[in-house]
């Protein structure tokens, strides 16, 4: 008998590529820095459930694009949901796969749309402090300074939707943070345990692939 579980698992299964230092993702923004070091320092392949899980986001997305591509929408207009991004400042190259953000024209002004699946909405009361950051990226790089954070529950396709306004300290302040990865990682120095640290962040640590290192590692940065 066939267990269709496993072929997905085969299916969406990647190939594990080492990351490069100096070029980050502009998705690791928000991520406990800690997690971000390991990641280059000492990667591992992606749990096939967390995988699949990416995958459904990646639905979500391109669900999204087709209800704004509808021509029962008229009022939005699609104006790219493939959007390339990339650019180098200093040492550090920011770039990747764009694919949680759509380019679209309301009422004749831009906005960049950033797409993300969540399984429980009702605990969506404001946007991720990563997402936003996230999207302070793309718009200071972009030059497009309307954005939206939309949420779509993935069981019921309910969604919540916040406008965030572009903020260039809250821009530099991202990028910053990209800074001083890049300066950890490039003088091989362990951040401090940030997600463990920051009340804000603690949620990560449930699903992190690097709990036992971090835990040995103990909370403050190695010097």
């Amino acid at each position: 008998m066939l267990d269709f579980n496993e072929m997905i698992g085969n299916f969406l299964r990647q190939e594990l590529r080492p990351k490069e230092i100096g070029r980050y993702y502009p998705s690791e923004a928000g991520s406990c820095m800690r997690k971000s070091w390991y990641s280059y320092k000492s990667p591992k392949e992606v749990d096939k459930e967390l995988i699949k899980v990416f995958e459904a986001g990646n639905m979500i997305h391109d669900f999204v694009v087709d209800v704004i591509k509808s021509e029962r929408n008229a009022e939005v207009e699609l104006l790219g949901a493939e959007v390339p991004f990339r650019f180098t400042e200093g040492e550090i190259t920011i770039s990747g796969r764009i694919d949680d953000i759509i380019l679209v024209k309301i009422a004749g002004k831009q906005y960049i749309v950033e797409v993300k699946s969540t399984s429980a909405l009702k605990y969506t009361k404001e946007p991720s402090e990563g997402h936003v950051m996230q999207l302070q990226i793309y718009m200071r790089q972009m030059g497009v300074h309307n954005g939206i954070i939309l949420y779509v529950e993935k069981n019921t396709l309910q969604s919540k939707w916040f406008e965030i306004e572009y903020d260039a300290q809250k821009a530099e302040h991202a990028l910053s943070r990209f800074r001083d990865l890049h300066s950890h990682l490039a003088e091989n120095r362990l951040p401090g345990a940030e997600a463990k640290l920051v009340g804000a962040m603690a949620w990560q640590c449930k699903s992190c692939q690097y709990a036992g290192e971090c835990a040995a590692a103990g909370l403050e940065e190695a010097q």
